[in-house]
Formats: C-alpha cells, sequence, structure tokens
C-alpha cells in the first residue's frame, strides 16, 4: 500500500511512486514494473531503457550465462565481491530490522498502567532511540562497503576486458578494418558495451543481493512476529499485483502503439527538414505543417489511451492495497481480543510483508541490465576470442636492402568485395634508389600498391619480390621498418610531438629526433612551440597546419631511416609556400633510396626517373615525363585534362583535410565500393545495382560517413569546390571517389511504412489542400539537393568553433516556470481536475498514518466493546479511502496525463514551425542536419511535459501530504512537529545523495573512459600508420598507462560514492531516533501523552517520504534542462531570411529581368572561402542563359541566390530591377521553377507528385505538363497509371524517368523564371534524349531561364553562355564565339572529358 513508499523516510531503490509512468519515450526498465508481489504496482522510472526492449518478433539476441560475465574476475575481485554481497545483505535487512524495533516501541503502549514510572518509561524509549541509531550505523558501515567493493571490482574486471578486447583489435588483419570500418565505431561500440558489462557485475548484483536480503528479511520478521497476518498479507498481495500487471499489459501495447504512431509523424518531419530546398523552392511549408500535424493525432490519442490506463491501473493496484490494509487492521481485532498477538506485532508483520514485496519488485528491475550485460559480453567476448592476425610474424631478413622492388603478374583485389578486381595482372619494376611515380585515372588501382607492398594485404595471385625475396618469406615486422610511409593525411595520435616523431622507433634518443626534424625542415617550426617537442598535438591537443602535419610525418619517415620510401600525393593539400618546403625535405629523403610516388597531380612527379601509368589495374605506358608526351597515349591525355581543370587557387589556408587516398580507397569497405568507381565495369556490376544486402548497405553508410568525418566535409556535386577547396587535378580525383561513394549509399534501406492518414483526393482546389503523402518519401532513396549546399560531416579540426557557439547557447536561461504554464493555459481545466486528484491522493499518506496510530491505539484498549468499535470505525473508514483513492489517481494521472500530451503536442508543431521558417544556411550547420532535428522533435518536447505537468503533479501531491502531515502534528503537539520540520533539509540532502546514487556509479568516471578510448580511436582511424611503424604494443602501453590512472581514480571515486551513500542513509534512521527521543523527552516533562506521542512518531515516519520526494526530483529536472532550453532557442530563432515577413512586394507581373551585381557570397558554414567576389550577372526577360564551368566554379551558387536560399555577403541580386529582399520571399519563389541536378521524387503516386508544385490543378492539367514533360508515355504505360505508388513502397524509376516527373512538376507550376540545374549527364544515353528533349521543350518558351549545363548539346540553343572559373566570369558569348576563342570554354566541352570527368561530377 502507499505508504510503504515512504516507510519511516526510507524510499527502496529505484522507486518513485506516485509519478506517472515516464514519458513514453522513456519506458518503464523492468519487464513489469507492478510485478510488486504484494503492494502497488509501482512504475520504475528509468531514463536508459528505450522502447528497443519492446520490438517483438525477434529472435532473441545471443548472450552468455550470468556466471560467465565474472570471467575476467580474479582472488582479489572474488573477496571484494564477497565482501560487498555480505554488505548489501546487511544493508538490505536493516529496515525490517528497525520495522521489529519499531513494533517493540508501539508495546510501550500497554504501559498505560502505572505499572512505570515516567522515568522508566522514559528509559525504555532512550534504549530503542538507541536501537536504531546503531541499526543507523551498521547501515552506514554496510553502505559504504557495499558501493565501494562492487565499484572497485566491476572497474577492475571491466579493465582487464578492456586491454583484451583492445590486444585482440591491433592484432587484426587489415581486412578486418574494411569490413568492420576503421573510424573509431569499433572503439565507441567496445566503451558502450564495457559500461553495460560493468554497470550489470558491479552496481546492479550489489542491488538485488540488497533487495533478495529485504525480501526475505521481510518474510521472515513477518511471520516472527504474526504468522497469521504475514500469511494474510500474502494471500491479498496477488490481486494487487494483477491490478498492476493487468494494466501494464495495456501499458506495453500503448507505447508500442504509440511509437508506431510518432514513426510516422518523425518520417514525414525528416522527409521536410532533408529536402528542405524542394520544400521551399514549391512553398510548400504550409502542406508540411499541416500533415506533421495531422499526423500526430493518433499520437495524441494514444497518449490520452495511456494516461487513462495509468490512472486506473496505479488507482485499483493503491485503492486495493489501502482496502487489503484494512482487511488486515480488522483480522487483528480478532487477534487482539483473543491475546494471539498484540498491536505491535500485528503492525510489524503487516509492514514487513509489504516490504519484502516491495523488495521483490526492486529486486526484477535488475533483470533487465543483467540482459543487457550479458548481451554486450557476448559481443565482447566474441571479438576476444577472434584469431588475431593471419600473417605469419617469423620470416627471414636481409643482411643487405638494395632496394629492387617488383611486382610479378599481381592480380589483387579486397576481401571486402571481392567481386571488383582492384588489379589485374599487374607488372612493375622499381631499380634500386630511382623514384617512380605511379598515375592513372581515378580508379585505375595506383593506390593499392603502397599496401600490397606494406603487406596490409597480400595479392590474389602473382608476388610483389624485394630484392629477388618474395616479402612474404620476410619477417613482417622487420619488412615495414625497412619502408617509410608518408600521406597526405598524416596520422597525428594525441601525443607530445616527439613520440609523435619516435613513433616507429621508441628507443630514439631525442638528438635524433632532433636530427629528423631539422631534415624534414619542421625543427624551426617545434622549437618555436612553447614546450617545443613535447607539445601535445592529435585532437586532445594543438592543432597543426596540414604543412606541420605533413612535415613531422617526414620526420617520422627520416627517423626510421628505411631503405624504401612510399609517398602518396604528399604535397597535394598545400599552398604553393609550403608545398615547395615540403617538396625540398622529401627531395632530401629521397636520395638514394628506392621510391613509389602516387601521384594524382602530374605536375609534382615530372623530375621523377619513370613515370608508370595505370588504367584498370594494369600497366599501360611507362617512360620519362618526356618519352611519355611523345608518345601521346594516356599520359599526354591526362596531363591536358588537368591543364583544362586548373583553378587559381582561391584559398589562404587550407581547412579542408583529405586522407591519404590510398586511406581512403582501402579503409572500409564501403570505400571499395566507390574506390574503383570510375572504371565503367564497375559501374555494371551487378554487385552495386539495388541488392537485398540491407545489412551491408548499412554497413557502407557508417563506414562511409564516419570516413567522410574524419576529413572534411564535401558538399556535393558543384558546391562541394565551391565551398572552397582549389580543384586541381588531385582534388577533382578525390572528388569522383567521392561522388561516388555517395552513388552507392543509394540502395534502398528498410523504412517504416508510412501510411498517411488523409488520403484527400488530389485535385482539391484549395492551394493549401494537405496531400500528406508528398512528404512520406524516402530519404534514403533519393538523394536530397538539400544537401548539395551542406557539408556532409564535419572534420574534427572545426569542431571546437562551433561547438563553442552551441554552448553559448547551453549558457542561455532554461525558460522559466512562467513560460511552461503559458504554453499549458488551454489546459486549465484538465490542470485544475488533475490537481485535486493529486492533493486527494497526497494528504491520504499522513492522513493513513493518523488512522493507523488510532487503530493501534485502540488495539491497547481494555475494554474489548470499545475495542471493537473503534477498530471497526477506522478500518471501515480506510476501506473508503480505498476507494476514494482510486477516483483521485485517475483524475490525478488521467488529466494531467492529456495536459501533457497536448502541451507535448503542441510543442512538437510549434518546434516544426519553427523549423520550417528557418534559412537554408541553417539547416546547413552540423547540429541542425535532418536526423538531429528529427530526434530533437522527438525527444525535446516530451521533456517539456516532464519538467511541467509531471512535476505540477508531484509537487501538488507532496505539498498536500506536507501540508496535512503538519496540520496533524500541530493539532496533536506543536513542538514534536517542529522538530519534525527541522530535520526536513537534512532528509532532502539524504534524498538527493540517494537519487543521485541509484542514478549509477559509475558516471563519473565514464567521462575518463572516453578520454582514455581517444587514444584508442586515434589508433584505429590512423590503424595504418600504427601498423606501417610497428606500433601496436606502444599504443597497447599507452591504453594501459590511462587505465591505471582511471583506476586510481575510480578507487577514490568509489570510496566518497560510497561514503556519501551510507553517510545519507545513516541520517534517514538517526532522524527517526531522534524524533523517537524528542517524543520520549516531551512524555517525561508532560508536555503531552504516550498515546498522542506515538501518533505523532508514526504520522511524521510516515510521511517524511513524501516532504522529501520533491527535492529527490530534482537531478532529474536538471538532467532535462538543457532540452528546455534546446526547444524554446528553436521556437525563438529569429530567422536570416524571414519567409513570413508580409510587408513585401507582390506585384502582378513579372518580366523576368535578373542581374547578380557586385555579388560576394561564401556559405555560412564556410565563412573563409569566397565562392563567388565582385561577381556581376545581367540576363533580360525571356533570354536563356547557360552557364558553364569547371566544378566549384559557383554555377549552382547563382541558383541558390536568386531563390533566396542564401542572401549574398554583399552585393545585390535584382529581378526587374528591384532588390530580392524587397519581395514577399514565397510570392517570389512561386514564380521561379527549379529542376534540381539531383530530382526529388516522394514515396507516394506519380500524380502526387507532379501536382506537388499546384495543389489545384486539374487532371487535364496534369496530364499536359507530363506530355511535355516527356512523361506521359512511360506513366501510362504503368499498371496503375498516375497512381502507381513510387519510391519507398512502389516502383523504382530510373534516374532519367525522375528527372522527367521534375520537369513535369515545373511546367505544372508554369513560373515565368526557369532555373534548371541541368542533370542528364547522369543518366543513361536513351533517356538522356528524351529528357533533353523535354528540357528542350521546357526552354523553348518564352521564359527568362538560367541553365547550368554540361554538354554541348544544350549550348546550341541558348542565347548567351558565360563560363565561370574560381568564382568570375572568364568567357562569355554564344556558342560560335567561344568555340572561336579556343578558351576555357574550348577544353571544358572536349570530347574526352566523359571519360575521365564529367561523368562522375554528378552527386
Amino acid at each position: 500500500m502507499m505508504i510503504s513508499r515512504g516507510l519511516f523516510g526510507w524510499s527502496p531503490p529505484h522507486i518513485q511512486p506516485l509519478t506517472p509512468v515516464s514519458e513514453v519515450s522513456e519506458p518503464p526498465e523492468s519487464p513489469s514494473p507492478y510485478m510488486d508481489t504484494n503492494v502497488e504496482g509501482v512504475p520504475i522510472e528509468d531514463d536508459s531503457g528505450g522502447i528497443e526492449d519492446m520490438e517483438e518478433n525477434e529472435p532473441p539476441p545471443a548472450a552468455v550465462p550470468f556466471s560467465q560475465l565474472f570471467a575476467c574476475a580474479d582472488r582479489l575481485d572474488w573477496v571484494l565481491m564477497a565482501v560487498g554481497s555480505v554488505a548489501a545483505a546487511a544493508h538490505g535487512m536493516a529496515l525490517v530490522v528497525y520495522l521489529h524495533f519499531f513494533g517493540k516501541v508501539l508495546q510501550l503502549l500497554r504501559t498505560v498502567e502505572p505499572e512505570l514510572t515516567r522515568e522508566e518509561l522514559f528509559d525504555e524509549f532512550t534504549k530503542h532511540a538507541l536501537y536504531i541509531v546503531y541499526i543507523a550505523s551498521g547501515v552506514f558501515a554496510a553502505g559504504w562497503i557495499e558501493v565501494s567493493c562492487w565499484i572497485l571490482t566491476g572497474e577492475r574486471q571491466t579493465a582487464v576486458i578492456r586491454s583484451k578486447y583492445v590486444q585482440v583489435l591491433l592484432n587484426q588483419d587489415m581486412s578486418f578494418f574494411d569490413t568492420y570500418g576503421n573510424n573509431g565505431d569499433i572503439v565507441s561500440q567496445v566503451l558502450s558495451d564495457v559500461l553495460l558489462i560493468q554497470s550489470a557485475l558491479s552496481e546492479k548484483v550489489g542491488n538485488y543481493i540488497h533487495n533478495m536480503a529485504t525480501f526475505f528479511g521481510g518474510l521472515v520478521i513477518g511471520l516472527i512476529n504474526c504468522w497469521q497476518i504475514a500469511l494474510l498479507t500474502l494471500a491479498t498481495g496477488p490481486f494487487i499485483v494483477a491490478a498492476g500487471g493487468i494494466s501494464n499489459i495495456f501499458l506495453h501495447r500503448l507505447a508500442e502503439n504509440i511509437q508506431d504512431a510518432y514513426a510516422e509523424a518523425a518520417s514525414i518531419a525528416e522527409q521536410a527538414i532533408s529536402y528542405i530546398r524542394t520544400l521551399y523552392a514549391f512553398t510548400n511549408e504550409t502542406l508540411a505543417k499541416y500533415s506533421y500535424a495531422t499526423s500526430l493525432q493518433a499520437t495524441l490519442r494514444y497518449g490520452i489511451l495511456i494516461s487513462l490506463v495509468q490512472g486506473l491501473g496505479l488507482g485499483f493496484t493503491y485503492g486495493l492495497a489501502i482496502c487489503s490494509c484494512a482487511l488486515q487492521l480488522w483480522v487483528g481485532r480478532f487477534l487482539v481480543t483473543r491475546e494471539k498477538a498484540n498491536g505491535g506485532e500485528i503492525i510489524t508483520a503487516l509492514f514487513a510483508v509489504i516490504l519484502s514485496g516491495l523488495g521483490l519488485n526492486q529486486a526484477a528491475t535488475n533483470f533487465y541490465s543483467f540482459e543487457q550485460g550479458r548481451i554486450a559480453a557476448y559481443r565482447l567476448f566474441e571479438m576476444i576470442s577472434r584469431s588475431t592476425s593471419t600473417i605469419n610474424q617469423d620470416g627471414n631478413t636481409l643482411s643487405l636492402v638494395q632496394g629492387n622492388i617488383e611486382f610479378r603478374n599481381v592480380y589483387f583485389s579486397y576481401l571486402s568485395r571481392p567481386e571488383i578486381p582492384i588489379l589485374s595482372g599487374f607488372y612493375l619494376t622499381v631499380p634500386a634508389r630511382k623514384t617512380v611515380a605511379l598515375v592513372g585515372r581515378n580508379g585505375s588501382g595506383k593506390s593499392s600498391i603502397i599496401p600490397l607492398m606494406e603487406r596490409f594485404y597480400d595479392p590474389t595471385l602473382g608476388e610483389v619480390l624485394l630484392d629477388g625475396e618474395n616479402i612474404k618469406n620476410l619477417k613482417l615486422e622487420w619488412l615495414r621498418s625497412q619502408i617509410g610511409l608518408v600521406t597526405q593525411e598524416p596520422a597525428l595520435l594525441s601525443l607530445s610531438i616527439r613520440d609523435n616523431v619516435a613513433y616507429g622507433r621508441p628507443t630514439a634518443t631525442l638528438d635524433q629526433i632532433e636530427e629528423a626534424a631539422k631534415k624534414a625542415h619542421a625543427h624551426a617550426f617545434i622549437s618555436s612551440l612553447d614546450k617545443g617537442y613535447e607539445t601535445q598535438v592529435g585532437r586532445a591537443g594543438l592543432a597543426l597546419t596540414e604543412e606541420q602535419k605533413i612535415k613531422l610525418s617526414v620526420a617520422r619517415a627520416v627517423l626510421s631511416d628505411p631503405s624504401i620510401l612510399l609517398l602518396d600525393e604528399v604535397t597535394g593539400g598545400l599552398d604553393f609556400e609550403a608545398e615547395r618546403a615540403v617538396q625540398e625535405a622529401l627531395d632530401i629523403l629521397m636520395l638514394g633510396r628506392s621510391t613509389i610516388i602516387i601521384a594524382r597531380r602530374l605536375s609534382l612527379i615530372r623530375n621523377a626517373d619513370f613515370i608508370a601509368v595505370m588504367e584498370e589495374g594494369q600497366l599501360v605506358e611507362m617512360g620519362t615525363h618526356d618519352e611519355l608526351l611523345t608518345l601521346d597515349g594516356l599520359y599526354a591525355e591526362l596531363l591536358k585534362c588537368e591543364e583544362a581543370a586548373k583553378l587559381p587557387k582561391r584559398m589562404p589556408r587550407r581547412t579542408n583535410k583529405e586522407t591519404s587516398t590510398f586511406q581512403i580507397e582501402k579503409d572500409s569497405s564501403a570505400s571499395h565500393n566507390f574506390q574503383e568507381s570510375s572504371s565503367p565495369k564497375l559501374i555494371k556490376s551487378p554487385s552495386l545495382q539495388r541488392v537485398q544486402a540491407v545489412h551491408a548497405f548499412r554497413q557502407q553508410d557508417a563506414n562511409f560517413n564516419s570516413h567522410e568525418s574524419s576529413r572534411g566535409q564535401s558538399p556535393p556535386s558543384e558546391q562541394m569546390f565551391e565551398n572552397g577547396m582549389p580543384l586541381d587535378a588531385p582534388e577533382k580525383a578525390l572528388s569522383m571517389k567521392r561522388q561516388d561513394s555517395l552513388e552507392l549509399k543509394l540502395p534502398e534501406l528498410p523504412k517504416i511504412e508510412v501510411h498517411s492518414l488523409h488520403h484527400q483526393t488530389s485535385n482539391a482546389s484549395d492551394p493549401e489542400s494537405p496531400i500528406s503523402p508528398l512528404l512520406t518519401s524516402d530519404p534514403k532513396n533519393e538523394r536530397s539537393h538539400s544537401k548539395t549546399f551542406s557539408r556532409t560531416l564535419y572534420q574534427f579540426d572545426e569542431i571546437p568553433l562551433r561547438q563553442r557557439d552551441s554552448k553559448d547557447l547551453q549558457d542561455q536561461k532554461p525558460p522559466s516556470f512562467w513560460r511552461l504554464t503559458e504554453l499549458s493555459f488551454a489546459e486549465w481545466f484538465y490542470a485544475l481536475l488533475g490537481s485535486i486528484g493529486a492533493a486527494v491522493f497526497g494528504s491520504f499518506n499522513p492522513l493513513l498514518a493518523y488512522i493507523l496510530a488510532l487503530i493501534v491505539e485502540a488495539y491497547y484498549r481494555s475494554s474489548h466493546h470499545h475495542l471493537r468499535l473503534d477498530v471497526d470505525r477506522w478500518c471501515l473508514i480506510i476501506a473508503c479511502m480505498g476507494v476514494v483513492t482510486v477516483v483521485a489517481n485517475f483524475l490525478q494521472h488521467f488529466y494531467f496525463g492529456i495536459m501533457g500530451e497536448k502541451m507535448t503536442e503542441r510543442v512538437r508543431r510549434m518546434m516544426f514551425s519553427a523549423m520550417l521558417r528557418n534559412e537554408v544556411g541553417w539547416f546547413d550547420e552540423e547540429e541542425n542536419s535532418a536526423d538531429t532535428l528529427s530526434v530533437r522533435l522527438a525527444n525535446d518536447a516530451t521533456f517539456v511535459r516532464a519538467a511541467f505537468s509531471n512535476r505540477l503533479s508531484i509537487f501538488i501531491q507532496d505539498t498536500a501530504a506536507v501540508i496535512v502531515a503538519l496540520l496533524i502534528g500541530m493539532l496533536l503537539q506543536w513542538r514534536l512537529a517542529a522538530v519534525a520540520l527541522a530535520t526536513l533539509p537534512i532528509l532532502t540532502v539524504s534524498a538527493i545523495a540517494q537519487k543521485l546514487w541509484l542514478a549509477g556509479f559509475s558516471r563519473g568516471i565514464q567521462e575518463m573512459h572516453r578520454k582514455a578510448s581517444l587514444v584508442l580511436e586515434d589508433a584505429v582511424r590512423n590503424i595504418y600508420t600504427v601498423v606501417a611503424f610497428c606500433a601496436g604494443n606502444k599504443v597497447m602501453e599507452l591504453y594501459r598507462l590511462q587505465l591505471v590512472k582511471i583506476f586510481k581514480q575510480s578507487f577514490l571515486h568509489g570510496m566518497a560514492i560510497g561514503f556519501a551513500f551510507g553517510f545519507s542513509q545513516f541520517l534517514l534512521f538517526a532522524c527517526n531516533a531522534l524524533l523517537l527521543w524528542f517524543a520520549a523527552v516531551s512524555v517525561k516533562k508532560h508536555n503531552l501523552s504516550l498515546q498522542t506521542a506515538l501518533k505523532e512518531y508514526m504520522v511524521f515516519s510516515f510521511a517524511t517520504f513524501a516532504l522529501v520526494e520533491p527535492f529527490g526530483l530534482a537531478p532529474y529536472i536538471l538532467k532535462r534542462r538543457k532540452s528546455l532550453i534546446s526547444v524554446f532557442e528553436i521556437i525563438d530563432r529569429v530567422p536570416k531570411i524571414d519567409p513570413d515577413d508580409h510587408t513585401g512586394l507582390k506585384p502582378p507581373n513579372v518580366y523576368g529581368s535578373l542581374e547578380l551585381k557586385n555579388v560576394d557570397f561564401c556559405y555560412p558554414t564556410r565563412p573563409d572561402v569566397m565562392v563567388l567576389s565582385n561577381f556581376s550577372l545581367k540576363i533580360n526577360g525571356g533570354q536563356t542563359v547557360a552557364v558553364v564551368g569547371v566544378s566549384g566554379s559557383g554555377k549552382s551558387t547563382i541558383i541558390a541566390l536568386i531563390e533566396r536560399f542564401y542572401d549574398p555577403v554583399a552585393g545585390q541580386v535584382l529581378l526587374d530591377g528591384r532588390d530580392l529582399n524587397m519581395f514577399n520571399l514565397r510570392w517570389l519563389r512561386n514564380h521561379l521553377g527549379l529542376v534540381q541536378q539531383e530530382p526529388i521524387i516522394f514515396s507516394t503516386t506519380i500524380r502526387e507528385n507532379i501536382i506537388y508544385a499546384r495543389h489545384n490543378a486539374t487532371e487535364a492539367e496534369m496530364k499536359e505538363a507530363a506530355r511535355i514533360a516527356n512523361a506521359h508515355h512511360f506513366i501510362s504505360s504503368l499498371p496503375n497509371g498516375y497512381d502507381t505508388h513510387i519510391g519507398m513502397r512502389g516502383v523504382d524509376l530510373t534516374p532519367g524517368q525522375k528527372q522527367r516527373i521534375a520537369i513535369a512538376r515545373v511546367v505544372l507550376k508554369n513560373a515565368p523564371i526557369l532555373l534548371l540545374d541541368e542533370a542528364s549527364s547522369a543518366i543513361e544515353s536513351e533517356s538522356s534524349r528524351v529528357v533533353q528533349e523535354a528540357l528542350d521543350t521546357l526552354i523553348m518558351g518564352n521564359k527568362t531561364t538560367i541553365l547550368i549545363a554540361h554538354r554541348a548539346a544544350m549550348m546550341r540553343h541558348v542565347d548567351n553562355i558565360v563560363v565561370l572559373n574560381g568564382g568570375r566570369i572568364v568567357e562569355q558569348g554564344t556558342h560560335d564565339s567561344l568555340l572561336a576563342m579556343n578558351g576555357l570554354y574550348v577544353r571544358l566541352m572536349q570530347p574526352h572529358f566523359p571519360k575521365g570527368f564529367r561523368q562522375h561530377r554528378l552527386v
């Protein structure tokens, strides 16, 4: 029954009884929160357990047996666990033993007859108060020992698991990292898995033993005191459990339903945000908001149902518990009259059994953690038992290395992608002490030479020879020590500069290190640093420039004094000065060493002894620079391409990092897919068509993203370089690769089916008519143009700045309580009803205690007649209270639930509307990616509810309890009430300490583990460097050092937490003893009678917890403050380009003349890179202008500025002579028709995709638009015609068909200005012709058209052609006049371009 929850100021762990079940986003932790055997089912709150455990129909994940969790325990651990278990059992028993003495105190009521003098009575009281103090001291010791022992043993055992795992990880073959990605995910997986194991084998085991001790102890004490009452209590238990259990089954079902219901809303939101450019271009914000709001209605309905079930479930559970209590007390009357038991024994037995039930319920909550721990242990132990590297570590060494390298008939493909040949029959000889440069198109296989030489992989066929000896026969460590590796993305670990340089040779002295640094031209800059060679670098330390990193990398190679040097396009990312300095250092290093250079910029390798040209995994040409030019073969063609693509350097400094390309190409399975993808063969490879291997692609996705993150962002397509990378051939090669990787991300991933709630007719006349399915497309299936402008994933160097900004936002004050109240004003009536329920229920706590005290007093009456009358009367009143409890609980939970749900729904709508007000630049920011915003919509709104309606409910309930308790106290005797009030602050501190303890021992140490895992993440990210320099042991040693540090820290941490927890428990009992002692003093001084003293003692013992509970909630509220801040930060943000500004002009006619006047522009996310500088362009009304240029010259940026996705930094964009800022934004976008490079097709019917442009279009208009776009024929040939579902749930369209639907959409919109980002180059040739015709038809109309074109075919129809380079116009004129100029235009349109460059620039 509910009193037990605060029995005498103690609260069993994990219980927050009268709290509504936590939000749906945080379901109960235990399998059945109501599993309590005898008493109320108490919803157990736990933030960590998500809804995951509810997904049924999946086979249970593999797990180890429970005993296996302790596989890494040594003798000391077993001792610690034994001592911890004993202490936990003692701690669990304490409360039950206290109950026993509580019963003894009540028996003093017998002594009303003057058998005892007041002095003797006082001594008796004092004796019992002392017993309680002894129990308090015992609890202090037991709590301290319990927590300390379990923390220590948990930390010790997991340290062993961690180091075993790391040892195995660092000894894996490279193919392992290709398969699982080398982006640090493996490491973070360990971190989270180990924490699950640690939680299971430390705090949860202690908690379980503690609660089981309470369970058995309660039963024993109950049976000893009064077995009849104990058995009766046990007998009524099942009914109470049933009430909780039934409601719980419903709650779980509803929780699943509400998840599904919200999933639909979430997918609408995610698609709207993912395709924000399309949404804005067609001004469909209202439609998106309507669809989102409509789909939230289902969530609201389920949420209210949950509140209903919860109110009834808790009401009946508490009601039955109180009624059962009345029954026990009534039966107690018979036992007393027949002298089978006395009042104290009855009360003790009743509450001891109730407590034991609570103990069992609490013990059950740990099973979920045990299960999670066992599953995590299975994953880790499986990895630990993996065989390590299969490569033989023994072998021969050569006494003298000449440096003759030979690749003889080598065939090779990566294990993770065996069907893609990388080298096929490759021959190459590198004479001793000569330099050979490898060149070739992207994907020709040149980058695989380095890993084969380093023996990261072995060839499938053929052999690699060093001085005539097959390298397989050489000792691996020795071989790698003979090779110096310098890559384009030098791997710096989070160590000092000295350790980084000496990475491969830990024995090197400082003099040797300095000497190496001098040769690498690095000594000067290192000496200029404050700490010189001891400066920390890497992610945790000083950020160095690319040039400095490369110099350190060169110094590292110099120090290892190799015979063979492998250089991977080292100077690709440097400006001219830095490149020269690094080149000098490399020239010194290359003297007298056999060197292989992987080159992507041909200008850098003219002086190489030999140049080997590769194509499709074979050597096709070899010779010196001049010989190859004379040959006029592939090398000459590559050189011409590079000349054509030359861009002026526009960047003062390079912020974009690029990983060494061999690393990019080899790092992860994902990368192999794209790695050779410019070879036409691969594009057709069946493995890349849409496949069912969903998991493979999920894996790839992960690898691809995280891979990018290590490298820097790459806005696809045009923006990729507009955002500032100076594009020379090497970068171009990279860009192709990245884009191909995106091509491969396409295969469709399974997504939650979204059934639109309202399938309204598509041709409703209202332009805002809700066609919600339009928004339910599949973000994985069609790539979004919105990504075009945004950076994909950040690089580590840039994070700190961005994070600092967001930290400033975090410093904002959380919204005031008043602001939250305003949000829920509409539901004031629900709040009123809920408050009445909460107040009634709260006041029952002390009232029940008072009536109980009256019954106990009646038990000790001498007159049996009075005893019967009094007990019958009071038991009847208690039973009535039980009935009222049902109603009160229903009112409280149901009405506060409705209020909370409505508030959540309102906040979500406000957040979503606010998001759709923001300019496109806001969505480009890292923290505003579609995924992040979807998560914030899902979770943060529920925290607003938690912070307001849940908090209010508990506050009212507990305030009522406090007021009633104090009133009773004051009426009985004010002095004792004052003492009880004085102990309140102490109890508050104790409650908060206990809550923090329950939040988990290990929170503080987790942060240290994250730091330690940086060492590992560094190693895994840079696994090639670690392996190439044989530094695995060094990493292991560093990690072990970190673990030792953590262990020392956790020892102190454990002691401190143990002390705090023990002390908080001590205070609870000590305050109770104080109260008892003061009651005795008052009786002795005749200030109050014995009966009154005991009544007050009981009331305050019971009410204590209610007084303390609100303070215990403090940590939960504090933890949620950030979410509250983030909600209002989104809602209150003022957009830089405001779509709701109604003061803008809406002229009746548009002539369509456009002008960009002296425009400067850079993307908000890359303010240091000017994309357009002092750019001017004029287009007359009705004119068609084509814009051509190299990637990154700023073509798509022009369209983005005209659509006002961004505003220029300086200068103006004019329409009909007026600045765009003067027009109403939505009016402006309604007059612009945009066809994007990547057509965005929503997962709904073709009809709704086309009328997305104009919802009130008629059937005839829609079909006419489709005819003009050359789409009608293929649509009619589909079985369901225009009602065919496409995308996620339906037919898969080819890129050409998608493009035609997108064109039909723009035809239907019939805007006077057309902006076409031509994508025909990505489309297969047959479709390309049809799309071409559609575009031609579109352009023929008398509209102003800006066409971003990639092919000469389009150029003959246009009035003017503008050629861009580096953000400026370099040539302008008609097709023929530009041909006559024979400048950049001619080179861009050269026929050989499609092969090397053009077809790959289109993601």
